[in-house]
């Protein structure tokens, strides 16, 4: 869910800062707030913002979508602005509408950035912590809240799962950054 939610906002953001305006320069700094501000903070915001909704299990991909957005459109930014404008005129002046445009001319060019900012995203969401421990219910644990209840608890049995989610969780991210790594291309600079 929070993939989904992440590159359906991240997309228009980062067409939208693709192109220097006057727009990008308030734009950008709004967007990248999540990256100065604490995942506690922004629970706690959810808390004082919607109150009982917040029992929702919904709202944990929403507040995991806010914390990976800018990992996400940063991500796609740099590969929305290297398109250069000319395929698009190209495609259109051959009779191309803006959706097949998109499908021939954009979508393969932003494959890799694509699965890279979902990766991205997936990989954020399987590993945030503090705006979840605030906003989680009990019957929705996410791996990172299960381990620390499992810390919390007395005995080695519970040490020991612990332990095992959280080596699980050190492959699955360590995996996936491997990934996010090999889509990056060479002379695409840094994350």
């Amino acid at each position: 869910m929070t993939v989904i939610l992440s590159l359906a906002l991240g997309y228009p953001a980062a067409y939208a800062l693709a192109k220097p305006t006057r727009l990008e320069k308030f734009l950008d700094p709004f967007l990248m707030l999540p990256l100065g501000a604490s995942a506690v903070m922004m629970g706690l915001g959810f808390i004082l913002s919607f109150g009982r909704l917040i029992a929702s299990p919904f709202f944990i991909p929403i507040a995991h979508t806010l914390i990976a957005l800018p990992f996400v459109i940063r991500t796609l930014q740099p590969a929305l602005a290297s398109i250069p404008e000319r395929l698009r005129q190209a495609a259109s002046t051959l009779g191309a509408s803006p959706i097949r445009v998109w499908q021939t001319v954009d979508f393969p060019i932003l494959a890799r950035a694509t699965l890279s900012a979902a990766t991205f995203a997936f990989t954020v969401s399987l590993g945030e912590f503090g705006a979840t421990l605030l906003i989680t219910r009990p019957e929705y644990p996410t791996i990172p809240i299960s381990i620390q209840r499992f810390l919390s608890q007395p005995g080695g049995l519970n040490y020991g799962q612990a332990m095992a989610m959280a080596t699980v969780l050190m492959l699955l991210t360590t995996l996936n950054i491997l990934l996010i790594e090999k889509l990056r291309f060479n002379n695409a600079g840094e994350f």
